[in-house]
């Protein structure tokens, strides 16, 4: 379920939606979140498939542009932005200062003739158990010992249409949009490391094997790992603060239940 495929992608020339909603279309073609989804996106149950060639040289962007005019071809979409005032987070720089680097620019290209393709990077297994795959720019996810890793290269805070950005990856296991409040305009290289149960919201960390009480009586239960709101705060320097904050909403006016024929 969901949109794949397309430039950047391991399948760069063809792009498919594969029982996805209006609404999970508009979500992958505005570049917005669930929650900025007006009626809800889960009310929109009715579910399509797309299969598209991608022309040669077209770039995700134009991709997004291209299903923006299926919708408006084919499902006869007419919206309207408003702006609503919500619960969630805004992240800023914690008083401990940040602690993640900017990453360093990738070398110059040589242009250099291949003998061939290249073999693709093997899977990393590092020194605290957790195996993932090694990526130039974005997120890679591991998991061990009831701990969730994240792995982040080139990764910026905030940042515009279609790119793997922090405040999106929080939002993801808050459930709530994270606004961006710290400044920080560059790209980072970083490690988070946090209990696999302590999203959604601020729940209490996940629990490994009770170790004894001190008194002999009931054991008392030990967390796996920091929660993800220490995790940022310790190991990266930021801090996630409740507040309400102002977000654009997307409003669906019309659209067709079935869509204009091939």
């Amino acid at each position: 379920m969901g949109c794949f495929g397309g430039p950047g992608s391991s399948d760069p020339i063809r792009f498919t939606c594969a029982n996805a909603s209006v609404s999970l279309m508009v979500i992958q073609a505005y570049d917005l979140r669930a929650d900025q989804i007006r009626p809800p996106a889960s009310d929109d149950v009715t579910q399509f498939n797309v299969e598209a060639q991608v022309p040669s040289g077209a770039t995700a962007e134009q991709v997004k542009a291209m299903l923006r005019n299926l919708l408006s071809e084919r499902f006869k979409l007419a919206f309207h932005h408003a702006s609503a005032e919500v619960k969630g987070y805004a992240l800023i720089v914690a008083k401990s200062g940040l602690k993640m680097k900017e990453s360093a620019p990738d070398p110059p290209s040589t242009n250099a003739k291949s003998d061939g393709p290249r073999a693709a990077p093997g899977p990393v297994k590092d020194a605290d158990g957790f195996l993932y795959l090694p990526v130039s720019g974005g997120l890679t996810v591991s998991r061990a010992n009831g701990l969730t890793r994240w792995v982040g290269r080139n990764v910026p805070v905030d940042a515009g249409a279609g790119d793997v950005r922090l405040t999106g990856l929080l939002h993801s296991l808050t459930d709530q949009p994270v606004i961006d409040s710290t400044g920080l305009r560059g790209k980072y290289d970083f490690v988070l490391t946090f209990s696999s149960d302590s999203a959604v919201g601020e729940r209490e960390p996940a629990r490994v094997p009770a170790s004894p009480s001190d008194d002999g009586g009931i054991p008392l239960p030990v967390a796996a790992g920091p929660t993800v709101f220490q995790a940022l705060e310790e190991q990266l320097g930021l801090k996630m603060e409740s507040r309400r904050v102002v977000i654009d909403i997307f409003v669906i006016d019309h659209r067709e239940k079935a869509p204009v024929e091939n």
